[in-house]
């Protein structure tokens, strides 16, 4: 399956598509591909499916990490900047004391990869 995810940044005129094929293993951003680790792309396909919601690191460690008691784990957060680096900045959102966001949303639109 793939899910294909748009945002649009109005402040900076910024905008990505990013393409995920889960079967794949696959990610593409603006119809390139972008090399993620193994964990990376876990951590993204757990933000994905719900992008535009605000998620905690420990609901972000059980999701891809499959952590049953997370505690204090930095984990997260330098994953979250290896996704920066790699993808765009501005696709993530930190919101302090709570955690992170996907600002991009899905879009149905019929995919080929």
């Amino acid at each position: 399956m793939t899910k294909l995810l748009t945002d649009s940044t109005p402040e900076t005129g910024r905008r990505a598509v990013i393409a995920l094929s889960e079967a794949e293993r696959k990610v593409y951003v603006d119809g390139r591909p972008c090399r993620l680790t193994s964990q990376e792309f876990r951590l993204l396909m757990a933000l994905a499916e719900e992008a535009g919601s605000v998620l905690s690191r420990d609901w972000l460690l059980r999701a891809a990490w499959d952590y049953l008691s997370p505690g204090k784990s930095r984990t997260v957060d330098v994953h979250v900047q290896r996704l920066r680096r790699k993808m765009g900045g501005f696709l993530f959102e930190t919101v302090h004391g709570k955690g992170y966001k996907l600002r991009a949303m899905p879009i149905s639109l019929p995919v080929r990869m």
